[in-house]
């Protein structure tokens, strides 16, 4: 199977996940925001909760595109109304955390108080569909791999408040 853009990818993504079991669906394109893979995750960390892992092609990169190279986002909202009163520990957990992730990075939206994970790859057209479905693939489950490692953690000082300095004890780093 060739895809015609990278969109393309996302739906045969979607066609894998489908198959294999996972809760998946596409939200087309609009003016605002690009064509999104929706993933449902569930049983996350220690606590069991789910999470929805959203990927889309970056827009508006019309040089990169005609060069075949196609920058894909994966974005998973942690929480949100983080209270502000959390924010410094959170940012404190996630700055301690990035330094040894293999990939991406743990934030925080302090205009909104939304806490996210965040990771943007490269592609190239060249390498070939398939290659790139099972690269994106790979790289999926290392960032669920990563949310099955944080995410309890970083909840319980996002939402409870609690000091990052005692959680950082008690996670694998």
């Amino acid at each position: 199977m060739t895809a015609h853009s990278p969109n393309d990818m996302l739906y045969q993504l979607k066609a894998r996940y489908v198959e294999i079991g996972l809760i998946s669906s596409i939200v087309e394109a609009t003016e605002e925001a690009p064509a999104t893979l929706v993933i449902l995750f569930d049983e996350i960390g220690q606590e069991h909760r789910n999470i929805h892992m959203e990927l889309s092609f970056l827009p508006g990169l019309a040089d990169a595109d005609e060069a075949g190279l196609y920058f894909l986002q994966t974005f998973v909202t942690l929480a949100e109304e983080v209270p502000a009163a959390h924010y410094r520990e959170l940012l404190s957990l996630a700055a301690k955390l990035n330094t040894t992730l293999p990939l991406g990075a743990f934030g925080l939206f302090e205009d909104t108080g939304v806490a996210y994970f965040k990771h943007n790859c490269m592609l190239q057209a060249s390498n070939g569909d398939s290659a790139n479905v099972k690269s994106i693939d790979i790289q999926s489950g290392l960032i669920l791999h990563l949310h099955q490692l944080y995410f309890d953690g970083l909840l319980e000082v996002a939402i409870e408040g609690a000091p990052a300095a005692s959680v950082l004890d008690k996670l694998p780093v």
